[in-house]
């Protein structure tokens, strides 16, 4: 343990702040990333049930099982980040390698092939499947980067500010013209238009990604690798038994497993909630969609001006308990009041996405907490599993909305849903996930690395 933090304190590399040019070159990675991440949180549920054709509740089987698939691929994709040594790094040779599969995966996903239904779902679930490998790939490598760029934790607040806020005006992106691109590109025709429209959005997410990768260098490099490299998989499993003896660690992959599916209840049906909750919306879905998503990036962008004042991880839990209340109030509201449920979503949206920046930000926190118990750098395994709750969330999320949609009887393409239908949509957009919110709230409570015990790490780590 001695040596290893040793040889951190002795680094020739110093403490200094990063530019806002590094900063805005790192978020033009993620913008490329959230391409993907958002355009398939916004638009995937719907293109599988309405425009490929697969029932509710066969889509939300699949996002769960690919998660299952991804409880293996994202740990080891850790342990090979944290076991690489090149000369561009331990992170970047990732993304340099990983775009263009991460690219041709994407098209697959958005492309409806001439099969039956039981070689459609094949289909589905083989691409879906490929691109969780390939997003792994390369953003396991890409968010663990941060922590090789600065020691500072409210510097990692600001770049994940940076990278937060530009990835979200991605998301303002994706909701803004994809339907408006499907539309023109298509002709007419859905099935050819997200073809078409995922080609496009493909060559941006190259464009971003490779510009971050030659703009934004490894400050720190990774301590040289110990004799336990010999047997990595044995070394991961050890790695992974440590690292869930980490107290804060547990506690903050169980807060954001549930803050992650309650993001991703409210993103799944949305689409539905304008079509089928609120009345006489759906020439309105566009405007929806992008103001939700401008909210979003509004509170990802200002996350670090509005919150390194105080404590962030303070700040953190009144917010969940926050957005809770305001989540679920439009279940109660009618769906006549266009502006208002309008309104309270934009907030919601920039309340909920100004927590996120702080949510990576901790964790590199807890890296380093991590560092200082063990003398071990464990960022590559960290990011990791975090990157998986984040994908459970994804999976669990998308999968109950789409079960609770199909048991109560959702169908395609028709003039109007049962009142079930209708029910449901409300209750899994607003009341369910405003529940939620106050649990995952609940449990970081229990959060103890503050403002004053951050210090003392740093102290400890890298001196005064």
């Amino acid at each position: 343990m001695t040596a290893s933090i040793q040889h951190i304190k002795s680094s020739e590399f110093p403490d200094y702040k990063l530019g806002s040019i590094t900063k805005f070159n790192y978020g033009i990675g993620d913008f490329g990333n959230n391409i993907i991440w958002h355009t398939m949180g916004l638009w995937l549920a719907y293109f599988y049930t309405d425009v490929y054709g697969l029932s509710a509740i066969h889509v939300g089987t699949m996002y769960l099982v690919v998660r299952i698939f991804d409880a293996i691929t994202d740990p080891l994709v850790g342990l090979w980040v944290d076991r690489t040594r090149t000369k561009y790094g331990s992170c970047r040779p990732f993304i340099l390698y990983g775009t263009i599969p991460l690219a041709i995966t994407f098209i697959m996903l958005f492309y409806t092939p001439d099969l039956s239904d039981t070689g459609k779902l094949i289909y589905a679930y083989t691409s879906y499947a490929l691109l969780t490998l390939a997003y792994t790939l390369v953003n396991v490598p890409f968010s663990s980067m941060a922590g090789f760029l600065t020691r500072d934790s409210d510097e990692r607040t600001v770049l994940q500010s940076f990278r937060f806020g530009l990835g979200m005006l991605a998301s303002v992106f994706v909701s803004y013209t994809t339907l408006s691109l499907v539309a023109s590109l298509g002709e007419g025709n859905e099935q050819q238009g997200f073809f078409y429209t995922a080609i496009v959005f493909s060559l941006l997410i190259m464009a971003c990604l490779y510009y971050c990768f030659f703009t934004v260098k490894e400050v720190y490099p990774a301590p040289p690798l110990g004799n336990n490299n010999t047997k990595p998989i044995k070394q991961l499993v050890a790695d992974i038994k440590a690292a869930f003896k980490n107290k804060q660690l547990v506690i903050l992959f169980l807060g954001n497993i549930l803050f992650f599916i309650t993001l991703t209840l409210k993103a799944t049906p949305s689409v539905y909630y304008v079509k089928e909750v609120l009345i006489n919306a759906e020439h309105l879905l566009t405007t929806f969609m992008t103001w939700g998503t401008v909210g979003a990036t509004l509170g990802a962008a200002l996350s670090a001006v509005l919150w390194t004042r105080f404590d962030k991880v303070r700040a953190y839990k009144a917010l969940m308990f926050i957005c809770g209340i305001l989540t679920a109030i439009p279940y109660w509201m009618s769906g006549t009041d266009f502006l208002a449920i309008l309104s309270l979503g934009v907030i919601v949206s920039f309340l909920s996405l100004s927590m996120v920046p702080l949510i990576w930000s901790m964790l590199s926190d807890v890296v380093d907490y991590q560092l200082s118990l063990t003398g071990k750098n464990m960022s590559g395994l960290f990011f990791a599993l975090f990157l998986f709750t984040l994908k459970v969330g994804l999976g669990v999320g998308g999968a109950l909305s789409l079960w609770i949609m199909g048991e109560t009887g959702y169908i395609a393409n028709i003039p109007q849903q049962s009142a079930e239908v209708v029910e449901s949509i409300n209750f899994i957009s607003t009341l369910l996930p405003g529940i939620l919110f106050i649990s995952a709230g609940m449990i970081m409570m229990f959060y103890t690395l503050n403002k004053e015990k951050r210090t003392e790490i740093k102290i400890k780590l890298y001196g005064e």
